[in-house]
């Protein structure tokens, strides 16, 4: 077939199709332009989706991490520091030693001790209480010691009632309290009391009160 027989053929299918007007081709382009507009869309809301939001200054925003809670045992581990560091530390050695010297030496001079506490290492002047073994009547004397020396007793005789009282006693300084005896008073139960204080003066110890006399301070029993 030559061009011209085509050419002639091409018009006549051309003449067969039904001729469209202006609307149908504006109806086309609005088509076209709604489909771009639903794509473009689409990928924005899944760009939306997947990239992170953004604060005002263009950073991302991240959500706080809540703060950590401390646990209870590392509470309980502070009280028991607490409580280590506020308990009282015991005797050294050698505290002990000199304190046990001091025991023996009381008993060397057929004495037993009231109380081994009253004795204080720590202290400049130190004292024990003791009474005569095997005589329950025979009152109390007070021995006492500079550091590691025997000084002597408080008075040459006894006392029905004697105690160390914590009230004026210091490193150099013991106070001592005396039963003392009033009118009707039994035997053994002195019902006055009175604090006398020994002072520590270079190697020897001095009474800063008057010591009550003997007949007020012991009474044995007769019979």
């Amino acid at each position: 077939m030559d061009a011209s027989a085509r050419r002639v053929r091409s018009e006549r299918d051309r003449r067969r199709l039904p001729e469209r007007g202006p609307w149908a081709r504006w109806t086309r382009r609005l088509a076209g332009l709604l489909a771009t507009a639903v794509f473009l869309g689409v990928g924005f809301a899944s760009a939306q989706m997947i990239l992170p939001d953004t604060g005002k200054d263009g950073s991302a925003a991240v959500e706080a991490a809540p703060a950590a809670t401390p646990t209870k045992a590392s509470k309980t581990k502070k009280s028991d520091r607490k409580t280590k560091a506020g308990k009282p530390k015991g005797l050294t050695k050698a505290q002990k030693a000199a304190r046990a010297a001091a025991v023996k030496q009381v008993r060397s001079q057929g004495f037993t001790t009231l109380s081994a506490a009253d004795y204080n290492p720590k202290a400049t002047l130190r004292v024990l209480i003791g009474r005569p073994v095997g005589d329950a009547g025979g009152g109390y004397q007070a021995f006492f010691f500079a550091k590691d020396a025997y000084l002597g007793k408080d008075a040459l005789s006894p006392s029905t009632y004697l105690r160390v009282s914590k009230k004026g006693t210091s490193k150099s300084t013991v106070t001592l309290t005396y039963g003392v005896y009033a009118p009707g008073d039994p035997t053994g139960e002195p019902s006055g009391r009175k604090r006398v204080r020994f002072q520590l003066e270079g190697q020897a110890i001095h009474a800063l009160d008057t010591i009550p006399l003997q007949t007020a301070r012991l009474q044995r029993a007769t019979g």
